[in-house]
């Protein structure tokens, strides 16, 4: 195998870009540290990335998504998503957003296992309702 050592790489315009279909880290776990907007610090790509993301309607399934092998409506305003690619442990980060100005969305902990999420769409006064929602999940992966 070659190696090929450069400072710079300008396509024939002068631009600074690098346009490739793969790129794999040289540190442990094929991790790649980029360095941050302001110039002095470095992020993890892979941490920063969202694992799972989808937009659900009401209940009937997703409009959009990725990571999401499934789509389970348990009930008025009670879905679980089962994931494509499993979470390393159910060590993750659930975020959503309701489209209704009265409802809120909670992640149910007691159904979160690495492959699977459960979360409830629930209005202000305690009651579960089907509205449309988005969310979105960052963690590492198995």
């Amino acid at each position: 195998m070659s190696t090929i050592k450069v400072d710079t790489y300008l396509t024939r315009g002068g631009v600074s870009e690098i346009a490739i279909d793969k790129l794999k880290g040289a540190s442990s776990a094929s991790s790649i540290s980029v360095v941050g907007e302001g110039g002095t610090t470095t992020t993890n790509l892979q941490q920063g990335l969202l694992k799972v993301w989808g937009i659900d309607t009401q209940g009937s399934g997703d409009l959009d998504s990725f990571n999401v092998a499934s789509s389970t409506d348990s009930g008025t305003g009670n879905y679980e998503k089962g994931f494509t690619n499993a979470f390393s442990s159910t060590n993750f980060c659930f975020t959503g957003t309701v489209a209704q100005s009265s409802a809120s969305m909670i992640s149910n902990d007691a159904r979160a296992t690495a492959s699977s999420v459960g979360f409830l769409v629930i209005l202000f006064n305690d009651t579960l309702v089907d509205a449309n929602c988005a969310y979105q999940i960052a963690g590492d992966l198995a």
